[in-house]
């Protein structure tokens, strides 16, 4: 193990020490309950599981509404969806264009144990922001809702919800409703297809 590799490894633990030496001693929990119990917490389940038979490389067709009413822009792309952490979260590399530029972004999505939630980080290169969503199975293995906001133009909050949906082993579609204060619209739709 590379020096500085090392170094950086042995403060990752120390670090993760503190952290808990500071819940127990706050929350007068004994030490070796509560690691067994941060361990059970930590283990991947189904959710993660139905996530992760998502992972592969996929070919996208989107549509985004610049506007309500108006007509949507087409592009394409290719997405490849890596199962990370042994299965606790599923990360997306995707790599497209946007009116006829290059457009990259980067997902990560994930089932919290402890809240009985997923969620969802993106970014990609045409913003500078994180958009966070939390979320649902409304239908277990089928059907996942997310909602959160991200910040537009002059600070203004954007209310987010994105429905995915799988159609079968080999295709997902996922359409994305934007709220900026004049009611929900459609702002963009993606169907995956799994490459062969």
């Amino acid at each position: 193990m590379k020096r500085g590799t090392r170094w950086l490894a042995m403060a990752g633990a120390l670090a993760g020490a503190f952290v808990l030496g500071r819940v127990h001693a706050e929350d007068g929990m004994d030490a070796p309950d509560d690691m067994a119990a941060w361990t059970e917490l930590g283990k991947p389940g189904p959710e993660h599981a139905e996530l992760m038979q998502n992972a592969g490389t996929w070919t996208v067709e989107s549509r985004m509404w610049m506007q309500p009413g108006a007509d949507p822009v087409a592009s394409k792309g290719r997405a490849v969806l890596t199962a990370l952490f042994d299965g606790r979260f599923l990360r997306q590399d995707y790599e497209g264009d946007f009116q006829g530029q290059p457009f990259r972004g980067i997902g990560l999505t994930g089932f919290n144990n402890a809240t009985r939630e997923y969620e969802d980080v993106w970014t990609d290169s045409i913003s500078t922001g994180l958009m966070i969503t939390k979320g649902v199975a409304t239908e277990p293995g089928r059907v996942w809702t997310f909602s959160g906001s991200c910040a537009g133009p002059g600070g203004k909050r954007i209310k987010m919800r994105s429905v995915m949906r799988k159609q079968g082993p080999d295709q997902l579609v996922v359409e994305a409703f934007c709220d900026m204060g004049e009611g929900e619209a459609k702002c963009w739709e993606g169907t995956y297809t799994r490459a062969k």
